[in-house]
């Protein structure tokens, strides 16, 4: 049986910019950024493709061994689920890839295994609840602890 996973919105918010994915888990404060094959996958997902749909986009545009390719979206999807940035759903995968556009020459790209690095640094910002953790000098001073 193939799996379905995606993005465990309201609380995980994205945006793709530039072929660099940027993430957002509200809930605990951090936040991720990855690129090229792994901003590709992420908007995969987003897409609703399911594993096996995400393994032959692979597959057809990157010049890897199909074992070394699955290791590979394997571990990622294993730290998006660590990360809770992503949850595995029942249901139906989409049924149409978006298109992207060929490679210049016609050749498979290089292969590169999906990276997602980790930001906590603006943790307590993020978490910081602007209309009820603010003092009386208002946003971005928190109120003191117990009160």
């Amino acid at each position: 049986m193939d799996r379905l996973f995606k993005p465990n919105a309201p609380a995980v918010v994205s945006e793709i910019i530039d072929g660099e994915a940027v993430i957002m888990h509200l809930k605990s404060g951090n936040y991720y950024s990855t690129e090229h094959v792994g901003s590709q996958i992420w908007a995969w997902l987003e897409q609703g493709l399911s594993r096996s749909q995400i393994l032959d986009c692979l597959a057809s545009r990157y010049a890897a061994a199909p074992a070394a390719l699955a290791a590979s979206l394997d571990s990622f999807l294993a730290e998006l689920l660590a990360q809770d940035l992503v949850g595995e759903v029942a249901g139906e995968p989409a049924k149409s890839v978006l298109p992207e556009p060929a490679p210049i020459n016609g050749d498979a790209r290089p292969f590169a295994a999906p990276v997602l690095n980790v930001y906590s640094d603006m943790k307590d910002l993020l978490l910081l609840d602007p209309i009820h953790d603010v003092d009386n000098v208002g946003w971005p001073t928190p109120k003191p602890e117990g009160t």
